[in-house]
This record gives structure tokens, sequence and C-alpha cells, in this order.
């Protein structure tokens, strides 16, 4: 257990250190002044973190303050919120520990003993016993969680956080080990996996794919998963077993059940030639029905669905890769476009199956308002510009082919799973306001791809011009 431990008195914080030290695996860092523990905040990661309110502004100053504590709280809040935060203090004032409490107040499970704690709490020095025993208490919790084993047979590079908010996700289903398997993901910096609990025998009590990131990203994919995600027709999607945002400092998790131990990917079956891919799409598109069913068709320019993929401040960046292409015209051209909810991140690595071979979609941090034919044609380009393509072959599209886009079975020549892509195609064409809503569509995705630095520029290149050449007639 690390614990910072914020107080400018040196007796006393010997007193505390010592105490401290005689927990087993207990760790203190000292911080005597506010500079001095915002910079140590910002720079290392704590289990708990103790707090005097009247300290220095730096080291060796004299000018002693309670807003010095409180600016250490608040920075602690910032860059570790789900850390339990102990003010230690002798400035009492009656009303501050229900100052902290009214404002900053929250009971959690943050050892994953399905027992609620609080985050925050206000300790006199005179009560200095009181909180030394609350220390054990949570070193005694921490230790708990410690022996819980994480099995990484990919070698993922772990966070200790991110170590510590899967330990959580296990003792809460009383498994004594976890297994970790990457699932890769797409360019957010989120990391999603494969965990299974197991108990003492080695037999598994959960599997769950799960969302790992920091705590504003975690908490929005559960809102969106709450307000867009549940609409959809049952069984599509894995439901939601837990949100841990809390005892792992800055990262959260939200934790989806999937049946059996084995977890595969879109991607790994259409590599492997599994011919019921081509029935992914349509599964899909019967899962988001209830979106669907609510869009409403209107007029939009073909900007105006760019900007969907690719905001206006972001076209500069793009200039130098688009090698001459114009796209004023083509950004002005109106065409009819439903609007409805969309996943708005379908590539080929959010698309899982489970042990009975059920398809589910997850990752959720982009769900909310777009256009219909986004998904689909997210999905369908997704197996040529996911950072994963290699592993579905490099041969098929060439550019030449890449420019015959709009043109499905002219495009589809010497594609190894072309079934999919006209399934995707069938699936864009059926939701959309009209074709030319899918082709804006695919305008729009080729220019996002310009972006970045690693992903198929020549291929978006052509992409782009099939888009404008069929869009200005």
């Amino acid at each position: 257990m690390r614990v910072l431990l914020v107080e400018d008195k040196i007796d006393f914080a010997k007193i505390i250190e010592a105490k401290l030290n005689a927990i087993p695996d207990c760790e203190v860092r000292w911080a005597k002044s506010r500079d001095s523990a915002e910079a140590t905040l910002r720079e290392e990661d704590f289990d708990l973190i103790i707090i005097d309110r009247k300290i220095p502004s730096a080291d060796g100053m004299l000018d002693d303050n309670a807003e010095h504590g409180l600016r250490v709280f608040h920075v602690a809040i910032e860059v570790c919120e789900g850390t339990p935060i102990w003010f230690l203090t002798g400035t009492e004032d009656a009303d501050f520990p229900t100052e902290i409490n009214n404002n900053h107040g929250r009971r959690e499970d943050i050892h994953g003993a399905n027992s609620l704690e609080p985050l925050r709490m206000v300790f006199w020095k005179r009560q200095l016993d009181e909180a030394l025993k609350r220390a054990k208490d949570f070193a005694d919790e921490q230790a708990r969680l410690s022996a819980i084993a994480i099995t990484n047979p990919g070698a993922i590079n772990l966070s200790r956080a991110e170590i510590k908010n899967l330990r959580i996700f296990s003792r809460l289903f009383g498994a004594t080990s976890l297994d970790v398997t990457s699932l890769g993901g797409g360019l957010s910096k989120a990391r999603v996996v494969k965990v299974v609990a197991r108990n003492a025998a080695g037999a598994p009590v959960h599997t769950a794919v799960a969302k790992i990131g920091d705590l504003a990203a975690v908490r929005d994919e559960h809102r969106r998963y709450a307000g867009e995600i549940t609409k959809l027709q049952p069984g599509g999607y894995p439901p939601l077993t837990v949100k841990i945002d809390a005892g792992s400092g800055a990262v959260g998790g939200v934790y989806y059940s999937v049946v059996g131990t084995e977890v595969t990917s879109l991607f790994d079956k259409i590599a492997s030639g599994d011919p019921a891919v081509r029935d992914v799409p349509s599964t899909i598109q019967q899962i988001q029905r209830p979106w669907q069913e609510a869009s409403s068709v209107e007029q939009v320019s073909v900007g105006q669905i760019r900007r969907r993929f690719l905001p206006d401040t972001k076209l500069p960046d793009i200039e130098a890769e688009l090698q001459g292409i114009d796209i004023t015209a083509v950004e002005a051209i109106v065409v009819d476009a439903a609007r409805c909810s969309q996943h708005n991140d379908m590539h080929a690595l959010n698309v899982l199956f489970d042990n009975q071979a059920r398809g589910m979609v997850i990752d959720f941090n982009d769900a909310g308002a777009s256009f219909a034919a986004t998904d689909p044609i997210t999905l369908e380009l997704s197996l040529i510009f996911h950072k994963d393509y290699a592993i579905l072959g490099t041969l098929w599209p060439t550019a030449d082919q890449m420019a015959l886009w709009s043109d499905v079975e002219s495009y589809v020549q010497d594609c190894a799973f072309a079934d999919f892509i006209r399934a995707c195609r069938k699936w864009a064409l059926e939701v959309a306001g009209s074709p030319e809503e899918v082709i804006a569509t695919s305008y729009a995705y080729g220019l996002r791809q310009l972006k970045y630095p690693d992903t198929r520029k020549e291929l978006a290149r052509a992409l782009i011009r099939a888009a404008i050449s069929s869009l200005i007639k």
C-alpha cells in the first residue's frame, strides 16, 4: 500500500510514518508543503492520501494556511479522484467535516468487498489513534486485493491503477485470480480486455469484456450505455455487470458480461474464413431497429455529414494529405439523409462473439446522434482502414479497385470476404435517407482517415475521389 502523507510538522510526520511503516507492505511518501504535495500527486500513484489542512505553500516557507491544504485536496481530486483522501488536521472547525461531506462526500466499494466506505474523511489530530486504526483496516483490505493473482499471457503493459481496478472487479465475484487478454480496440486511449475471474480451484466464476480508461471516459460510456444502448433489441449488446470508478485513482472500468471464457472478434472470424460472417451486418441492423424506426429524413449538405466525422478545425491538418483534391464543390451538394442514433465507432474489433457464437457490440463512448449510414459504412471500411487490417490480407483492394467503391459488384472483385461487403452495403442503403447519403458517408470516412499518421492514405484518397465523382454528376 502506498500512502502520501502531507504534513509540515516533522515530529508529527515521524510519528505517523513510523506507525504506518509498521503495517506490512506499507510505503509512506512524505510531502511537507502545498507545492511539493501537488508535484508528487501529479507524478506518482497512491492508494491513500492523508493531508494536514494548515501547511506552507512551499518547502521552507513560513506561510502556513488552511487554504494550502485545501488546494492539495482539490488537486488530488483532479488527478486521482477515485483515491481515498483523509484530512488529519489540528485546525479544528466544526463545520469543516460537514462541508467536505456535503461537497465531496461519496461512499463507494473501494476494495471490492461488497461494502461501501467513505472516500473522503476528516480526523482531528487528537483522533490520531482512531485514524491509524482506520488506516490499518484499510491496509488489510488492500492486502486482500493485492493477493489476487493477475495472469497476463499477452504481457499487456498494465498500469498499477489498471491492475487495481481489475482486482476490485475480481474480488466482487469472490475470485482469487484473474486472466486478462487484450481485445485490441480503436484509436482511443482506453484499453479493451477480456477478463476471466477464477476461484481458488481455478474454475471460472465470471467472464467479462472490460473497457478500462480514465474516469471521464468510463463515466461517459456508462451514460451513453444507459441512454442509447439499452434502447436496442435485447441480446445484441452485452449486459452491464458493474462500473468501477472508485478505488483505483484516475482509472475506472466498465465490465460487460459474456457467456463462457472465449471471446472472438469479427476481425478474427473474417480472417478465418467463417462463412457465417455474411449474416453479421443484417444481425446488427436488426439489433439497431429501434434507432432506425426513430429516424427522420432531411436535406443536409455533404459538408454537414463530413463534420460528423471530421470537424472544420481539422481540415487544415489534412490539406497536404489531400494532394490537390478539391472538396469545395462536393461539400455544398445537398442530399437526403436519415438522422438517428448510431454506435459511431462500429469497427470490426468492436463486434465480438462469445462461446455460443452470439454476436454483440461493445465500446459505447461515441454512441449518439448521427446519420443512419454511419455504422454500416464504418463497419465495411474498417476492414481496410483499421490498424489491424493486415490480418485480412493486403492485396485487396488496390487503389484502382477502391476507385470503384460506388459500384459494389465491381469493387468486390477478388475480395475474399465479398459477401460481407455486400451485406454492409445493403444495410447502408436500406437505412439511409438516399444512396447519396451512403456515398457522402464514405467520403467523410475517407477524409477522416487522412488525419491519422498510419492509415492507408493512398486508398483513402481513392475513396474520396470516387465519392466526389459519384456525387458531382
